[in-house]
């Protein structure tokens, strides 16, 4: 699966040219960004929560002084939570990184796929966000002047169409994707779920990294809900529902599942399916097998995407 890089509005943002790096050119797997004006779900504090900025107000009823934040809003009875990131090094978790170091060397261990998904419980990543202009108009001296402007999480799109997430384990690798875009810390939870709201169906964690991870949409899924989850080319009941399956469709001598690529976690199809067929077999018959598993709920719910193959057997 090939993706180009789209940009979404919480409030708004600009993208890379790629999803490795601004400079990447267009003939690399990701393209040009687009933009959503979805909001996302993420923190924006500028000071600590337990750090306000106050104003003294005086109570009318007794004329003591209420301590006030800069709109004049008494603090008293908000419940203050404290910022979960306060400290933070900005450096990746390191059970998260290990985990997608693993993948990157063992792409085709469906282990390594569910280690990575286990280890983002609870882990803290990166959302980009970048300015973006929402109002301009000509100034007297006849240039074009921004009269104001957003930030925006940057968000992509795979070559199918379908929005991608992207997600940061740390500052480094984001700032060497985007250099304008800030790094804003969010629950990888949160994340994920803003994603689906959002109706993005994947997620790609560090993208442009050597250790870059694709997180699909059944494991998205999976994950909010702290299910487990099996890539589907790994999963014994997906296997045994195909077969259930070929068994209406005669001309079928053979079926195989297998990952979709060889760079699974990086992108392309999720699932390889392999029919081995005996004859010639007419594409409407192979399309009648397509359409027959795009209509079970179960296999939609744990395959991505998948492409088919016809073998001579």
């Amino acid at each position: 699966m090939t993706c180009v890089p789209s940009v979404s509005s919480c409030p708004t943002a600009s993208t890379p040219q790629s999803w490795a790096r601004p400079s990447t050119p267009a003939s690399s797997p990701w393209k040009k960004p687009s933009t959503s004006q979805d909001g996302e779900p993420v923190s924006t504090h500028s000071h600590e929560p337990d750090e306000p900025r106050s104003t003294p107000s005086a109570d009318p009823a007794d004329g003591a002084h209420t301590p006030t934040d800069s709109a004049g809003q008494a603090w008293a009875g908000r419940d203050l939570k404290p910022n979960p990131f306060s400290g933070d090094s900005g450096l990746a978790d390191p059970a998260l990184l290990e985990a997608m170091n693993l993948v990157a060397q063992a792409p085709l261990d469906p282990a390594a796929h569910q280690r990575v998904v286990q280890a983002l419980s609870g882990a803290r990543l990166y959302a980009p966000i970048v300015p973006m202009v929402v109002d301009q108009e000509v100034g007297a001296n006849g240039l074009m002047a921004d009269n104001s402007s957003e930030m925006a999480m940057v968000r992509l799109q795979a070559e199918d169409g379908r929005e991608c997430t992207p997600g940061f384990s740390g500052i480094p690798p984001l700032t060497a994707w985007h250099a304008d875009a800030r790094p804003v810390p969010i629950e990888s939870e949160r994340l994920v779920l803003g994603a689906i709201e959002a109706e993005s169906q994947l997620v790609v964690l560090d993208p442009g990294a050597e250790t870059s991870f694709l997180l699909r949409r059944p494991a998205m899924f999976a994950f909010v809900q702290s299910q487990p989850w099996t890539p589907s080319w790994a999963d014994a009941e997906v296997a045994q529902r195909l077969r259930a399956i070929a068994e209406s469709f005669p001309w079928l001598a053979r079926l195989g599942v297998s990952p979709g690529s060889s760079s699974v976690h990086l992108g392309g199809p999720e699932l390889g399916i392999t029919l081995g067929v005996e004859t010639e077999v007419p594409p409407e018959e192979v399309r009648r097998f397509q359409e027959t598993v795009a209509g079970d709920e179960d296999l939609v719910a744990k395959i991505d995407s998948l492409a088919i193959r016809l073998v001579e057997v």
